[in-house]
């Protein structure tokens, strides 16, 4: 891949946050960059370019913060990849903490249980599963939707727990779980979806 097959450019401009989580920039003089960079911690990597270093990130709980300078150029496939494996990373890491506390938050206010609930990359397009074992996946991906939509996903999943199906009968479940029509729900969920799909994939590929 060159730079030029980038379908997406990295840069302070990507605004990207959700209930779980967000993604900050902040500018800093180069000279400033360089003496943080000097102060490893568990929490910090830093990407050097020629020896200097371009990008600091430094990662909390549920903020992944990126400090660069005049200095840092983004358009440079090597920034772009480290860039996108730091956001990878961060993402599926909250998704892992956050998404099964969600999970079982909803099943015990609907009076459900699944076996087992993971975080795990599906096939694209696919949010969640749930088999017939009761155990449920979600996908990363789900950190990074409105919480209104993440809870749909996982109220679809927890459905199956009663219709492992979906005809009839589980649409009709699902709209008691959600509290309205499922398919006016899903359709305005795939809308939504649909907006940043390709951005989504193209972080967490």
């Amino acid at each position: 891949m060159t730079f030029k097959d980038l379908p997406f450019l990295i840069n302070p401009r990507l605004r990207l946050s959700s209930p779980y989580l967000r993604v900050e920039w902040i500018a800093i003089d180069l000279s400033l960059l360089e003496h943080e960079a000097g102060f490893p911690s568990p929490n910090r990597e830093v990407y050097l370019f020629q020896k200097r270093p371009g990008i600091l990130r430094e990662t909390g709980p549920d903020t992944l913060r990126f400090y660069y300078s005049d200095s840092t150029d983004f358009n440079r496939l090597g920034i772009q990849q480290w860039l996108r494996g730091q956001i990878k990373k961060f993402v599926e890491q909250v998704a892992s903490a956050v998404l099964p506390v969600r999970l079982h938050e909803l099943e015990r206010e609907k009076k459900l249980h699944c076996r087992n609930v993971c975080v795990e990359t599906l096939p694209k397009d696919i949010l969640g599963q749930c088999s017939s074992l009761k155990d449920i996946t979600l996908s990363p991906k789900l950190a990074l939707f409105p919480k209104r939509m993440s809870d749909a996903v996982m109220l679809h999943e927890l459905a199956h727990l009663r219709h492992l199906n979906h005809r009839k009968g589980f649409w009709a479940y699902l709209s008691v779980l959600l509290g309205e029509d499922a398919n006016e729900e899903k359709f305005k969920s795939d809308i939504a979806y649909c907006e940043h799909r390709d951005m989504i994939d193209f972080l967490l590929k």
